[in-house]
This record gives C-alpha cells, sequence and structure tokens, in this order.
C-alpha cells in the first residue's frame, strides 16, 4: 500500500469531538460532535458551522450526541442529524444570495427509538424524497417517512408539515423534551450486535435493495418494499461491517451486481453479488461470486464518493474514513483492483470518524484530538 501523503491547509480543534462532517456548498463545514461525560454516562453534542478557513460561524448544542449529518439530496439546505438519544432532527441552513450563512433553524424532532438508543447512522433515500433510513445500537434497521404538504420537495415545504403535526414531551436525560413520536417501518432482519451503517442500491438489479452491516460482521440486504430479507452473510469480513458503497450513475456504473465494504479489520473490500441477479431470493451465508480487498491499516469507516466521478469517466474514486489511520483515496479498478492514490494523516492522531468531498476541497474530523482539517485535492 503507498499513496501521496497530503498536507492540510488549515486545521482547528472543535469545541466538542466531531464525528460526522459535512461540506455545504463548497463553502462551510458543519460538524456533528459527541460527548460523554463519564461521571453522569450522559452524551450531549452540538452542531458547528464553520467557513472554509474553519474559523466557528455558529454552534448549535443538541441534548443528545450527533453520531451523523446528512444533506438532503432534493434539497441542499435540509440536514439531518442522528443522535444517541434515539431521535433523529431536521434542520434548514438558511443562506442569503450570495450563499452566505445566516443561521440553523431546528425543523422537527422525530423520536424513533426509546431515548437510551443510539441512532448509528442515517440515510436519505436517493430516488424517494420522503424516504430516511437509519441503523441504530439494538441491531434494528427502521425506516421512515418525512411528512410534506406539498408536492415540491423543499426544507420550507418539509418545516411547514412538521408545524402541523402532533408533539409529545419525553424524559431524555432528565430533560423534559418536545418530540414527534414516529413509530417508522422495521426491516425483518436485525443484526446481532449494533447496526453500524446502511446502503441505498441504485442500479438495477439492487435498485429496490438495502444494504446494512452491523458489528456482528454480517452484511445484509433487505428489499425496500416489502422489508424482508434477501441475503446476509457473516463469513466474508472478520469483524464489524461499517462502510457499504454500491455502484451509482457515477460510480463504477458499468459493475452495477459489485459492492464495496469497510470493516474494523481494516480492509476495503468489492465484493460481486451477482448471484442475485435479477431474480432476488433469501439466502444466507451464499458467497459473493468475486472479492477482492485491501489492507489500509486502519478501520474502513466511512465512504465518501468524489465530485470527480462521472458517467463519462471511470475514475471510480473514494474517500475513505480509516479511524486511527487518518483518511484515504482510494480508487477501484474495473477488474476490482484497489489503489491508494493519496493519504491524509498529519494532525489526526485519533480515530478519523467523519469526512467530505466538494467540487474544491476535502475536509475530514478525528474524534479524541478534537481535530478537524481542510485539504486541497489540488494538491
Amino acid at each position: 500500500m503507498s499513496g501521496t501523503e497530503l498536507s492540510p491547509n488549515c486545521v482547528v480543534h472543535a469545541e466538542k469531538p466531531p464525528c460526522a462532517l459535512r461540506i455545504v456548498r463548497d463553502k462551510y463545514v458543519i460538524l456533528g460532535t459527541y460527548d460523554l461525560d463519564k461521571e453522569s454516562g450522559l452524551r450531549t453534542g452540538s452542531i458547528e458551522i464553520r467557513d472554509r478557513e474553519l474559523k466557528l460561524v455558529h454552534q448549535y448544542n443538541t441534548y443528545g450526541a450527533v453520531l451523523d449529518l446528512k444533506i438532503w439530496p432534493f434539497d441542499d439546505t435540509l440536514v439531518a442529524s442522528a443522535h444517541s438519544t434515539g431521535n433523529v432532527q431536521l434542520w434548514k441552513i438558511h443562506m442569503d444570495e450570495d450563499d452566505t450563512f445566516q443561521k440553523l433553524e431546528s425543523l422537527a424532532n422525530l423520536q424513533l427509538f426509546e431515548p437510551s438508543v443510539l441512532i448509528t447512522s442515517l440515510h436519505f433515500s436517493p430516488a424517494d424524497p420522503r424516504c430516511v433510513v437509519v441503523t441504530a445500537t439494538t441491531g434494528e434497521t427502521k425506516a421512515l417517512d418525512i411528512e410534506q404538504l406539498s408536492s415540491t420537495f423543499s426544507a420550507d415545504a418539509v418545516g411547514s408539515a412538521y408545524e402541523k403535526t402532533e408533539k409529545q414531551h419525553i424524559q431524555v436525560q432528565g430533560q423534559n423534551i418536545v418530540a414527534t413520536e414516529v413509530p417508522g417501518r422495521l426491516f425483518d432482519h436485525q443484526h446481532e450486535l449494533e447496526g453500524w451503517i446502511a446502503e441505498f442500491g441504485m442500479l438495477t438489479p439492487f435498485d429496490n435493495v438495502l444494504f446494512t452491516g452491523g458489528d456482528d460482521a454480517t452484511i445484509a440486504a433487505h428489499d425496500l418494499r416489502s422489508g424482508s430479507n434477501i441475503w446476509a452473510n457473516s463469513r466474508i469480513h472478520d469483524a464489524g461491517v461499517v462502510a457499504i458503497k454500491t455502484s451509482t450513475p457515477t460510480f463504477r456504473h458499468s459493475n452495477p451486481t459489485s459492492i464495496v465494504t469497510g470493516s474494523y479489520d481494516d480492509h476495503i473490500r468489492t465484493l460481486d453479488l451477482r448471484m442475485l441477479g435479477d431474480s432476488i431470493y433469501p439466502g444466507h451465508n451464499i458467497p459473493p461470486v468475486k472479492k477482492n480487498s485491501l489492507n489500509l491499516g486502519g478501520g474502513v469507516w466511512r465512504f465518501v464518493e468524489s465530485p470527480q466521478n462521472s458517467s463519462a469517466n471511470s475514475l471510480n474514486k473514494l474517500l475513505v474514513c480509516c479511524m486511527y489511520d487518518g483518511a484515504k483515496i482510494v480508487t477501484v479498478g474495473e477488474s476490482d483492483e484497489l489503489t491508494v492514490e493519496s493519504c491524509m494523516k498529519k494532525n489526526h492522531e485519533s480515530m478519523c470518524y467523519g469526512g467530505d468531498w466538494s467540487a474544491n476541497m476535502i475536509a475530514t474530523c478525528s474524534f479524541y484530538d478534537k481535530v478537524v482539517q481542510v485539504w486541497d485535492q489540488a494538491s
């Protein structure tokens, strides 16, 4: 394994340990933080808005720690955060005409699980504007529908819908919290340990499939329409499955039945699941037709597709958060070969949990040392 070592453009320390990171309009970095008070056992967090130089623009404290942040594919002013208190919060980022940040507005607080359950990841459907999927420390995977009062999908329409929903008062970590209770739809397969990740299939024959990974070293495929289990395998990975990337119109589009996975066992893998075919059927521990792997030197925690990828090229680049070994840019070849192009380790002395990639910058964060960095991808 090799790769060019990059140097950061700027480095700062967050107010609290950062667990998730997103770039908005190539101008702002949003951080979700996770702070555990060892004496009380309470988990709290915040959402930090920082500019390109990582100067703190706004901070909003949250009563539950933030484990994941995602931007809605249909309106990039709508952001969702997943929390350690069993809830998902929806936010609107207010920008002026020059894309200058104005404020962060809370639109809804959705309670999906008991407050003792941590929601470990959150995922917007790329095809259905209403659908969101979450994974949890219970091993469960749930889908919920975002409320809309309009056929036009926008953050404002979502906010208007939740103004009219019934609210409940619940006790969370000694506080009286107002939330909308959402039962959601459970998928049939439950991981035996914590569920860590989910990923929507986008290309035929997986366009109605949801993949999940858990601490039980199992990767599972679910039917989005019925919630039933299609396939699961606990014999591929040597530790928990914490990252999954399916083929998309801009990433490995010529390999629609191949997926990429990441695990605590330090390996990135490609798995050819063509055996599921066009008529998908239930099965357990059926091996992939083909697999390949590469040891990245750290737990392969998350994937972010390069904005340079397109249907017209075969770049197939991923930003990979590698926990104790920083972040790396990895390319996936047409024959499933895996190559490390560059590494971003400098200053990351703790677990690199968060990263994102926009047109002109890459941003990463690491947990215990609270380091946040911006890298110039042209370097």
